[in-house]
This record gives C-alpha cells, structure tokens and sequence, in this order.
C-alpha cells in the first residue's frame, strides 16, 4: 500500500493470478487459488489479483463465439466460457483472509456494479479492466467506495481514457492508468511502452504497465525506465495447465525473477538528485583533475601552466583547486610553498 500513500519511489507489483485458479470442483478451485496466493506472497509481489464476473452481467446472451479465441484452440461459445470461469462469491472472503495471512494485498476485477459490490469489503484498491473502461455505472459505483483506481487501458484512445478519467477524478483517492495491450500473448513490438510518458504527462496521474507479453524482464524493465510505477503480470502454478491464462503467464520462477529485478530496478533509479554519491566520493578526489604542482613552488613564485604546475589527476597527494579554476590562478603567485605533485590552493 505504500505506492497509494505518496511513496511513488516504489513499484507496485500486482501479480494476475486471472483464471489459473480454475481447475476442477470447488474444494480444487480453492486449493489452486490459496497455492496462487502462497506463490506470489513468496515472490515479493505486493499484490496478488483475481477476477470477479458473471456471464450474465457481462455479454449478451447467445454472444456466441469469439474468432480470436477459436484461432487460439478455444473454440466454445463466450457465455459458456465466462460460466465454467466465474469465481464463486463466497470464495472472495476465503481468499481474502488467507491473503491477509500472508500479507499480500488481494484485489480482484469487477466486471460489473454487482461484482464490484460484492469484491468491494475485500479490496483496498480497485482495479478496471481494459474493455470496462467505457462501463459508465462501474465506474460511477467505484468512484463512490472512495478507494484507489487503477484503470487498464488495452484496446483504448485517448478519448476513451478521458471519459473514464473525467468520472474518476472527482474521487477522494488515487487514480492510476496501466498502458496496455489486449492481446495473449502480446508480442514485444505491439507492446508500444513509448506511450507510458505521454499517458503521465497527458494526465498528471501515476503510470504503469499491464504486461501480456511472455518475457518476464524485457517489458517491466523498459516500462520502469519510462516512468512506470505499476507492473501487473499474469502468473500460473504451470503453464501446461488447460485453460485461458496459462499459457502466455509466468512461472513460479520467472515472477520470482522478474520481481527480483524490479526491485534492484528499483534501487537502480536512485533519489533523482545529481550529487556526488558517497560511493564515488574517494573516487573525486583520487582521479578528478586539479591544479598540481609539477616542480617545488616557493612562496611568491609566479604560477605558470605547463612551467610549474599543470592540470593533472592529483591521486593521493594534497588536492590543488579544480582544474575549472586554471584562468584564476595562471600567472598568479603562489602564496605558500608547494611540493612537487602537491596542489595549488592558495595565490595571490
């Protein structure tokens, strides 16, 4: 939760454990779903989200069958589909606790006001998915929980991010955008992470990355390079698994190793200040060029470049004055004695 209390110098992992908890009966469905949660706490995720959905409540009836999944092996009418997926109600607050237990955030996406109604005890944050993002009475009902926003934006212009933006804004918490392609798998070229620092600076409004693509480290490294401080990856228990998120999600290891890395990332960005670190401090002094001497100098010598002193690396000897200072003291004199290589501090 430190991300939507002001600390932005973090990155806010939500590991998408989407559908992957679908695996058989409902004692088989909890067991996945608590084992999904186990591993994401393990991995340092600070979230772990599911979805919520009725078929009913989110396509027409007889919506028949999409080609885009068909072309992908899943060939099975959409209804049926969000039927044999829909979480069951009553295992949000299982999930809850037991993510509370292991003190990871749960968060699940509504599909619509009901769902919301029903996540919304359980959640601290909320969370809309890419094509709900026109959904004009979800979004009315989430900007009334008073809680953080975060809002995908896959399959969406400009215009659309601005109706959703325009309702949400008038919220006493957050708002963040995740940039976003729809598509499972997302290829690295469709990823289009250049657009992460316009959305920012278009809204004013934390950033982030819903990432599709099946490279664990390409795409939330790039993303936090451009200003991303969301990362939200699915993840699966085996990506052999049959159903609709596994095969294009991370494995145990891969969201153990691409939250390893955000977080030296993370390290990585620093304060944003340009100082002279503490690291590089002996560094400074041993190998910046100042102005040493380059024979003894006695007191009242006339100081002359190339002749008794030079702009040199002054190692470990006395430190003369930053070799900005040359025009200062070239043909000045030398107001104390100087040992060869020592440096020159004091003229007149």
């Amino acid at each position: 939760m430190d991300f939507f209390q002001g600390n932005t110098d973090k990155i806010f992992v939500i590991a998408e454990a989407g559908s992957n908890w679908k695996c058989g009966t409902y004692e088989e469905d909890l067991k996945q779903a608590l084992k999904l949660i186990q591993i994401a706490s393990d991995c340092g995720a600070n979230a772990v989200k599911f979805q919520t959905f009725r078929s009913e409540t989110t396509y027409v009836h007889n919506a028949g069958k999409s080609d885009y999944l068909d072309k992908k092996g899943i060939s099975v009418e959409i209804n049926e589909l969000f039927e044999n997926n829909a979480m069951p109600y009553e295992m949000i607050p299982e999930l809850y606790n037991y993510a509370k237990k292991k003190n990871i955030l749960f968060m699940s996406t509504p599909f619509s006001v009901r769902d919301a109604k029903e996540i919304n005890p359980y959640v601290s944050i909320h969370k809309v998915a890419s094509y709900e993002i026109n959904h004009v009475r979800l979004l009315e009902y989430l900007l009334q929980t008073n809680k953080p926003v975060i809002v995908s934006t896959g399959a969406s212009t400009y215009d659309d991010i601005d109706f959703a933006v325009n309702i949400l804004k008038n919220s006493k918490s957050s708002v963040s955008l995740l940039q976003c392609t729809s598509c499972y798998p997302c290829p690295i070229e469709a990823l289009n992470l250049s657009t992460i620092p316009k959305i920012k600076s278009r809204y004013n409004l934390p950033v982030g990355l819903s990432d599709h693509s099946i490279d664990p480290i390409v795409a939330p490294l790039t993303a936090i390079g451009l200003g991303a401080t969301i990362i939200e990856k699915h993840f699966t228990i085996d990506k052999t698994l049959s159903g609709l998120d596994h095969m294009f999600a991370l494995s145990p290891d891969e969201l153990k190793l691409m939250i390893s890395t955000i977080r030296k990332a993370e390290l990585a960005k620093g304060h944003g200040e340009k100082i002279i670190l503490p690291e590089e401090l002996e560094l400074k002094q041993f190998a910046t060029r100042s102005l040493q001497a380059l024979t003894n100098i006695q007191k009242g010598d006339l100081l002359v470049e190339g002749i008794n002193f030079d702009v040199l690396r002054p190692g470990n000897r006395v430190r003369g004055l930053d070799a900005r200072f040359l025009q200062n003291v070239n043909g000045k004199k030398s107001k104390e004695n100087v040992l060869k290589g020592d440096g020159i501090i004091h003229f007149e």
